[in-house]
């Protein structure tokens, strides 16, 4: 990372996120600053026969130090950065290290520089995965845990062995303009598209997440979100179905998503093949359909079996993946910012 770059660093010192484990299956809806090296304190040794030696004491490094570190092995090419508009008021802009397109733009500066970030989760998550803290089947949410941060400032700490990656899947929300999936590349641009289908009823939420766990095959439970008219729903008042199809576990058989009455439709569906968990349970992967580019699923992004093992060959732990309600332009095959 050129010092150019370090010196339009914006970040924030905040606490360390502990661990969470996530659960797989569940669809819930859901002043530059230069970079600061990790700090000595020195503590006194109680008296002992002869000179007594201090004991140096390494304090736990900041986030700064450890975004800083994530940049110089090349898993983070962003710097927390603002720009002047011509009222000479502050806008966010983060820099990146290339030009990207401009959604990518957009959903970089849509989050907060801290640990919930899902650009510097997803760099944990790269991370992990290449110095062999996260196993193949592995599952993290990018938490800056004891492993991660001692590897992370070992000698022996890896770089970043991948190109930059981005998913973006688009739900052309009001429009004709079908579902898709999309993977931008540095140095290559647009490398893949693809038909998906989103969740019914606004179940797949906009926002911008991480690929946590990738299964080549696996099998999904829970319940599926059948919309219903707000009679039945009165109806289904004390009623209760499994969490999933089999389960001896229940629960309401009624519910609500995104403003809509819906009766919830147990499932257990084994065999689901290429798949890319991003957030909370919703993966990327296939699932057979009789026609894709509109919202299907009960919340993962659904790919037909031509596609779903080209997507999951390009796809690694830690990428990001943008959900947006926006429509695709052909503009963006071309249109990048600085």
């Amino acid at each position: 990372m050129s010092k150019i770059l370090r010196c339009a660093v914006c970040l924030g010192l905040v606490a360390l996120a502990g661990c969470q484990e996530p659960s797989p299956r569940s669809h819930i809806e859901h002043k530059p600053v230069a970079p600061v090296s990790a700090t000595h304190s020195v503590v006194q040794a109680p008296p002992t026969a002869g000179l007594a030696q201090p004991k140096i004491q390494r304090a736990k490094p900041s986030f700064a130090s450890v975004v800083s570190r994530l940049q110089d092995l090349g898993y983070l090419p962003i710097a927390h950065a603002y720009i002047h508009g011509p009222d000479g008021r502050r806008i966010r802009h983060d820099a990146w290290l290339w030009p990207v397109p401009k959604a990518l733009q957009r959903a970089t500066d849509a989050y907060a520089w801290n640990t919930q970030n899902p650009f510097i989760r997803g760099a944990v998550v790269q991370f992990e995965r290449v110095n062999g803290i996260l196993g193949p089947r592995g599952t993290s949410e990018g938490s800056l845990h004891k492993a991660v941060v001692r590897s992370l400032f070992a000698p022996t700490a890896k770089k970043d062995p991948w190109s930059f990656e981005w998913v973006y899947v688009t739900k052309a929300s009001g429009t004709k303009q079908p579902e898709q999936l999309h993977i931008w590349q540095h140095g290559k641009g647009w490398i893949w598209h693809t038909l998906v289908n989103t969740g019914v009823l606004g179940s797949t939420p906009d926002g911008t997440y991480l690929v946590y766990q990738r299964l080549p095959s696996t099998t999904m439970r829970g319940v599926f979100p059948e919309p219903i008219s707000w009679g039945t729903y009165r109806a289904l008042a004390g009623q209760e179905v499994p969490q999933w199809a089999g389960s001896s576990l229940m629960q309401p058989a009624r519910g609500m998503v995104g403003g809509h009455p819906v009766r919830w439709v147990p499932y257990n569906d084994p065999g689901i093949l290429w798949v890319s968990y991003f957030d909370d349970g919703r993966g990327i992967h296939y699932y057979p359909r009789a026609a894709y580019g509109f919202p299907q699923s009960a919340g993962c992004v659904e790919e037909p079996y031509a596609a779903a093992p080209e997507t999951y060959r390009l796809l690694h732990y830690g990428v990001p993946v943008t959900i947006s309600s926006a429509r695709f332009s052909h503009r963006e095959l071309r249109t990048v910012v600085q």
